[in-house]
């Protein structure tokens, strides 16, 4: 019994961190995207001066560095979520666990990846008066957007917490059909539309904000790719009538 007691504490305690650590993650992704990446690097703390003196501190340095990471972050986010990676896992993690250790390594790399991220000061273009303003709300609809989103998505799934709640519920885990609603009507990814307008709304865009925004576009486009492809496997004929029907990225009439 008591092994019982102390499993559901660490399951409810591993499900629970991982919704805090997503719920921050996307936190701290604003922070970086309004206030950090576009900032003038401080290398007062001891991280960055290891960080200047091994990128040698010029600009091609640290957009080497920042593209590093950022690749470092989207190959460890692909591999957990690769099926061959899962079974492995498997192994070592009862499977209700799984999501929500996934969601806690992605969720912590994100943010290690906007703290450990070497702005790049070199002006690109600034805004001023009305453009800069409208580029701003821009930024904040597309986080509009992404709350929207949960709407009509399960947070909790996302986060892993569903799968230990339904099993110390001793609830089956069943597949519902594909049934898409509200701004999944009008393009299938509308998650990460609202990723890639906060990436490139701007005001004032520099070298390492244009990096970030560049890259995270590539890896963002990768996985909508491998999102369709998963979908498909999954829902069949269903979600490719879905395909024909509703535009990827793009909120276009078909």
């Amino acid at each position: 019994m008591e092994i019982r007691v102390r499993e559901r504490t660490i399951d409810l305690t591993l499900g629970y961190s991982s919704l805090a650590l997503f719920a921050i993650s996307i936190v701290t992704l604003i922070w970086f995207l309004v206030d950090r990446v576009g900032q003038a690097e401080d290398t007062a703390d001891a991280i960055g001066r290891e960080l200047m003196r091994a990128a040698g501190g010029r600009g091609d340095a640290r957009a080497t560095f920042d593209a590093l990471l950022i690749l470092a972050w989207g190959f460890l986010h692909s591999l957990m979520a690769r099926p061959r990676f899962k079974a492995q896992m498997q192994k070592i993690l009862r499977p209700h666990l799984q999501p929500a250790v996934y969601s806690l390594v992605a969720s912590a790399g994100l943010i290690g990846l906007c703290l450990l991220y070497r702005p790049i000061p070199r002006l690109i273009y600034a805004l001023d008066g009305g453009p800069a303003l409208l580029v701003r709300l821009l930024f904040f609809a597309a986080w509009g957007l992404f709350l929207y989103c949960f709407l009509h998505i399960d947070p909790l799934e996302i986060a892993g917490l569903r799968p230990i709640l339904d099993y110390l519920r001793e609830r089956p885990r069943v597949s519902e059909g594909f049934r898409p609603s509200g701004p999944f009507l009008w393009v299938r990814h509308p998650v990460e539309l609202a990723f890639l307008i906060a990436f490139w709304a701007a005001p004032a865009m520099t070298a390492g904000h244009l990096l970030f925004a560049a890259v995270m576009t590539l890896y963002t486009f990768l996985g909508i790719d491998l999102e369709d492809r998963k979908m498909l496997d999954l829902y069949g004929a269903g979600y490719q009538e879905y395909m024909k029907r509703v535009p990827q990225i793009i909120p276009l009439p078909r």
